[in-house]
């Protein structure tokens, strides 16, 4: 107590405002240098204490790299140095009216809360810029995020999520977007997304019982949904409210990633709908395709091309069997694909001159 007593004096310097400089001399202590940034030092539940990283874009060299968040951007790496880890504490409501700040051991601006973390992707913000993998405090031990750059910072809860458990985000088979009336309305379909009850322009009112009015609601309830469990949907579709269910998977793409909707059936394509890879996962019919096969009908009606284009006509026919016009070495066919049966010995089911 007195401890804090003595850092709450010390980082005054008006009736108004703190010197936050006492701060991040108080912050060498759990900041290792990475680059021209730092490090903090956090402890899990296992005991072992371990340095945070934000960098979405550039992996860090010359560090054992302990975890890996591909879809935000976050590591954990081993310290080189002793470091004394941070205590995060959760954001009440006192907060939000005092003075905070984003603190390195170098640096220092201060701010107040603007908004708080809505999901994994809807991070906290300051009112000031924050610096990347800095300290968010109000007084010197009092400490209730993480700072990511621009304006950005994590809490708490979202901290020990990536801290303390294996790296998922839910998936329910859809990408959303907010739409002119403000409302959460389907624009991608996962097209082999297994019994995807979802369509086109589906206004989402509730997922597993909780309503879904913005995009941070929605990428909160479906990131933390079991995978394997079957969860409850209410849709709006052309003004008819239906009520559905969806069986979770968990995330392969997006966010930071590059989408892969195709990866669910083991092949991947380019922009003109030409085979590029075929994994040996591969089957019900798409286990017959090989590399540099060129897709020009499904169904009978021609194939786009651009990948957005591809995956919005696949997921018009979301989890369906389908017939795919082929070109192989100068020679057309048919492939069934998507029969559900690895086994189907027909899937090559004619062929055109």
């Amino acid at each position: 107590m007195l401890k804090i007593i003595f850092c709450f004096l010390l980082s005054i310097t008006s009736v108004f405002a703190y010197d936050f400089r006492v701060c991040q001399k108080q912050a060498s202590s759990s900041m290792e240098k990475i680059g021209k940034e730092y490090g903090v030092a956090l402890k899990n539940n296992n005991g072992e204490i371990v340095l945070f990283y934000y960098s979405p874009k550039v992996t860090p060299r010359g560090y054992t790299i302990l975890k890996h968040d591909p879809f935000v951007g976050m590591y954990l790496l081993k310290p080189k140095k002793k470091l004394k880890p941070l205590n995060i504490r959760e954001i009440n409501g006192d907060i939000l009216e005092q003075e905070i700040a984003s603190i390195t051991p170098t640096q220092s601006v201060s701010g107040k809360i603007s908004t708080l973390q809505q999901s994994q992707i809807d991070f906290a913000t300051l009112n000031v810029p924050t610096f990347n993998s800095s300290i968010i405090s109000t007084i010197c031990d009092h400490i209730y995020g993480i700072g990511i750059g621009n304006n950005y910072f994590l809490e708490k809860r979202y901290i020990d999520r990536f801290l303390n458990n294996p790296i998922y985000y839910g998936d329910i088979g859809i990408r959303v977007f907010s739409n002119k009336e403000g409302l959460i309305e389907v624009n991608v379909v996962d097209p082999f997304f297994k019994n995807n009850p979802f369509a086109y322009g589906d206004i989402i009112m509730a997922i597993n019982g909780e309503a879904i009015p913005d995009l941070a609601a929605f990428n909160r309830v479906v990131f933390d949904l079991p995978q394997g469990s079957k969860v409850p949907v209410r849709i709006n579709r052309n003004n008819n409210v239906i009520n559905t269910f969806v069986v979770v998977d968990r995330r392969t793409g997006g966010m930071l990633l590059p989408e892969n909707f195709l990866a669910r059936i083991g092949i991947e394509i380019s922009d003109n709908f030409v085979i590029t890879r075929v994994e040996s996962t591969a089957k019900n019919g798409f286990d017959k395709l090989k590399v540099g096969d060129k897709i020009i009908q499904i169904n009978n009606k021609k194939v786009p091309t651009g990948y957005n284009n591809i995956i919005r006509m696949l997921g018009e026919m979301p989890d369906s069997e389908q017939k795919w016009l082929i070109s192989r070495d100068d020679f057309q066919f048919f492939i069934e694909v998507n029969t559900k049966d690895s086994q189907n010995e027909n899937a090559f089911t004619e062929y055109i001159r």
